[in-house]
């Protein structure tokens, strides 16, 4: 008969790579940040004066290098947002800031990526800067 605990570590060495995860949900990190408008005159095209951050604006996360989002959130009143529960790995964080009349859709995106390295850090995004036309 055969000994099996040579072949333990032979197994166990096939199933590591199997126990690493993607970056999403199921991680104890979280990533923060704030959406900040600007206002623009549609007749001129130059700021109002009046910058604040956005209440009530929406969000989106990617994980990874998925090609659609993963999950949104809508900011407060403040216009901070959170994405809470996620794994160490990289993301993109992003949202959409009206644009003038020479832009097609009449939209733009404004995104920033992110890195999370560990199992319970909290990773604070630069602001999303959107415009309001």
């Amino acid at each position: 008969m055969r000994n099996p605990i040579p072949l333990l570590p032979v197994l166990l060495a096939a199933l590591l790579p199997a126990c690493s995860k993607e970056p999403g949900e199921g991680g104890k990190a979280l990533i923060r940040g704030h959406v900040y408008a600007v206002d623009y005159n549609d007749n001129t095209g130059q700021p109002t004066g009046a910058a604040y951050y956005m209440p009530e604006c929406r969000v989106y996360i990617r994980y990874g290098d998925g090609e659609f989002y993963d999950d949104d959130v809508r900011t407060g009143p403040s216009g901070e947002y959170e994405f809470r529960w996620l794994r160490p790995g990289d993301y993109t964080v992003f949202t959409y800031s009206e644009c003038p009349l020479d832009c097609d859709s009449g939209v733009e995106l404004v995104a920033h990526s992110v890195h999370i390295g560990g199992n319970r850090d909290a990773v604070d995004v630069p602001d999303l800067n959107i415009e309001n036309w």
